[in-house]
């Protein structure tokens, strides 16, 4: 397909009331000149795109921008990093969060528990690997039901090394 197209003359691409009046080789610039008289240039290397005013009159300045309230910011202003971060922020905290709960869970899963209280007529036994309810009290003298009474709740089936049982005294 060719380059020419149906808009390819001055009167079609430029404003109503605007005429090219130059072009300065040298530096590329085609120059404009509008109805009320005042100057404009072409972008180096353009020959339509965007154009400056060079003289005549000045537009009136532009109307400052509204105040934003809900962001507290002028609205032309661009947005810090933190306002840019902010979703992440939510994101970071609730992972946080949550390893936070695992590692505590984990450090407080491999504690052992703590020792019964023994009263005063009972001593601690620290149970060792190979240990049962029947081979403590067999050792200590003692029937397997005081044991029992002793230590409520205790799953005969389930010691755990390096835990601790109350033994009554004989």
């Amino acid at each position: 397909m060719g380059r020419w197209s149906q808009y390819d003359t001055d009167e079609e691409r430029l404003p109503e009331g605007m005429k090219r009046i130059g072009y300065d080789a040298d530096t590329q610039v085609y120059s404009f000149r509008d109805a009320d008289g005042s100057m404009w240039e072409s972008a180096p290397g353009n020959q339509y795109g965007q154009l400056h005013r060079v003289s005549g009159s000045a537009p009136p300045p532009p109307p400052p921008p509204p105040y934003d309230e809900a962001s507290g910011e002028p609205p032309g202003r661009p947005a810090s990093w933190r306002h840019d971060m902010m979703p992440l922020l939510n994101w970071f905290l609730l992972v946080g969060l949550f390893l936070l709960l695992v590692f505590w869970f984990i450090s407080s899963a491999a504690m052992p528990p703590a020792p019964p209280a023994c009263g005063e007529h009972s001593t601690p036994h620290h149970i060792r690997p190979g240990d049962s309810c029947w081979a403590i009290a067999d050792d200590h003298g003692i029937p397997l039901d005081a044991l029992l009474r002793e230590n409520a709740g205790v799953d005969c089936d389930k010691l755990a090394v390096g835990g601790t049982i109350c033994v009554p005294q004989a």
